[in-house]
């Protein structure tokens, strides 16, 4: 099996998205993946993170953000109003996607993301592979970004989706409410 086609079997069901940290669990050097990335096989996103050049978004439309949060290594999660878009609970501004990492991050940040610096995402859930925030938290971490009856209305929608049970959707409320 050639190194691409490694690859491209690791990063097929990632939404092709592949980093230098499993090419080297996967024995693959960094000089196969430049070469790989010059000849157009790859493409590099950014530090670590290559795309396989056959890749095919998903319909499930989450591909930015599985993109988004890889930029940033382990530990970072998709955040506050990005999550509440991601899962279809409310509308939110498609320009930014916000992601939090739990330390300092001292690289570019690409154009459209919004890095929350320092701030850890504990037990994050998991949207089709991608870490994020749970889905109180990301409702609580939107105050100062959305509406607030577009909050509500997130909360009745995660509600209604199974995503938040009675006791956890009062007490969003009650936050809410509190910080309004």
């Amino acid at each position: 099996m050639t190194a691409y086609q490694t690859i491209y079997d690791e990063a097929i069901g990632n939404y092709g998205l592949f980093s230098t940290e499993r090419a080297k669990e996967l024995g693959i050097s960094l000089g196969t993946l430049a070469k790989l990335a010059h000849r157009g096989r790859l493409e590099h996103l950014g530090y670590g993170l290559y795309r396989i050049d056959k890749f095919v978004p998903n319909a499930n439309g989450l591909d930015a953000y599985a993109c988004a949060v890889a930029r940033f290594g382990s530990g970072a999660c998709l955040w506050g109003p990005s999550v509440l878009a991601a899962r279809g609970l409310c509308p939110t501004d498609p320009a930014r996607t916000f992601v939090a990492v739990p330390g300092r991050f001292r690289g570019r940040v690409p154009a459209g993301i919004v890095l929350k610096q320092n701030t850890p995402c504990p037990a994050p859930d998991n949207l089709e592979g991608i870490p994020v925030q749970p889905v109180d938290a990301a409702i609580l971490a939107s105050q100062h970004v959305v509406e607030l009856t577009r909050l509500f209305e997130a909360v009745d929608a995660a509600k209604a989706a199974g995503l938040l049970d009675d006791a956890r959707a009062r007490n969003t409320v009650k936050e809410l409410y509190k910080h309004d």
